[in-house]
């Protein structure tokens, strides 16, 4: 049996993680979906200028999920599998791998490789670049390698190596990317993520001050309605805060909307949303905590669903029913945006 190893070493957690959210794989997963071009503008200028951004990317997460296997739950790490057109006009595939953990082990490696030739064997004659962020580990090397010696090497060896960024290494360079942030949402999505390894769970009000100066700066720099309403999703997702703490940045939203005259957050959405953690928060003082939270939200959707679509048809109201409380957070979020019903249940 040929012997794994790496060439690059675990990193120790960095001291500033901050709590976690809920379901990062989702936040994530959703923001990547619209963009994954200011992303490799971003971290990969070179990479971006290859590529042909009149064709619209295609996302290949069916394909994604059968390469995965095994189950995707309580998962912490991202992929979104994405088909680009260079600007030579040939078609190639882009593995975007998040890794949401304060150390980097050797299991994230072998994921990177274990990707690679099952893809290769699916699509021999195409280019695949994989690209790899850490979020949580300390700075650390722009490339990683996923090496497979046999009998130590002596007889032949594979190195497989790839791009990797860490967000820690822009933690001295904020203000670089707030003036990047002005065109780019993929800097804000950064700022966020710094923000929340900073601020710790039990801090609350230093994350709370964060979060707002965070919204600010979107209608500041005058992101459209779209923009501001997904990364609001992010932002509020990712730098989540207790109860009280919670309320105060809706009203601070709601201010801001006030002082710059639009209306993008506090709607609909965000009424329905706030609506089902106060149900839910309720309930979970009668019913247990996580099951109160379900219900509240599971309320919400529906709600929100029968006012955007009309009566629920029992299939729908099933799958309702059925879901999880991340997968009811993911369906609150796509209300808004989905053209029918279908798309905002898509799991």
């Amino acid at each position: 049996m040929p012997h794994a190893t790496t060439d690059a070493k675990a990193m120790p957690a960095s001291a500033g993680t901050g709590a976690e959210p809920s379901d990062l794989d989702g936040h994530w997963k959703d923001a990547l979906e619209h963009y994954v071009e200011p992303c490799l503008r971003l971290f990969w200028p070179a990479l971006h200028a290859h590529m042909d951004w009149t064709a619209r990317p295609v996302f290949r997460d069916k394909e994604l999920q059968r390469l995965a296997g095994a189950s995707r739950r309580g998962r912490r790490y991202v992929d979104k599998l994405v088909e680009l057109r260079l600007r030579t006009g040939v078609k190639a595939l882009l593995l975007i791998h998040i890794e949401v953990q304060a150390r980097l082990d050797a299991a994230f490696l072998s994921r990177m490789y274990t990707y690679h030739y099952r893809l290769r064997d699916r699509h021999p004659e195409q280019d695949i670049v994989h690209l790899g962020i850490l979020t949580r580990s300390r700075a650390g090397p722009s490339r990683l390698a996923y090496r497979l010696a046999p009998l130590g090497g002596g007889f032949g060896y594979l190195e497989f190596v790839f791009p990797v960024v860490h967000l820690a290494g822009w933690r001295t360079r904020r203000e670089a990317l707030r003036d990047l942030a002005r065109d780019n949402p993929f800097a804000v999505m950064v700022l966020v993520e710094l923000d929340a390894s900073d601020t710790l769970a039990r801090a609350p009000r230093a994350r709370l001050q964060r979060k707002v100066a965070l919204m600010r700066l979107l209608y500041d720099y005058g992101y459209g309605e779209a923009d501001v309403q997904r990364l609001f999703r992010f932002i509020d997702g990712v730098l989540a805060l207790p109860a009280p703490e919670s309320l105060a940045f809706t009203e601070a939203v709601a201010r801001l909307e006030g002082e710059f005259d639009v209306s993008y957050v506090t709607s609909v959405e965000r009424v329905g949303i706030e609506k089902g953690l106060a149900i839910g928060r309720a309930k979970g003082r009668e019913e247990g905590r996580e099951e109160g939270r379900t219900a509240g939200l599971r309320q919400a959707l529906t709600e929100l669903l029968v006012r955007r679509f009309g009566p629920l048809p029992d299939a729908a109201a099933a799958r309702v029913s059925a879901a999880s409380a991340a997968e009811l957070q993911r369906a609150l979020g796509r209300v808004l945006e989905a053209d029918t019903l279908e798309q905002v249940l898509s799991r």
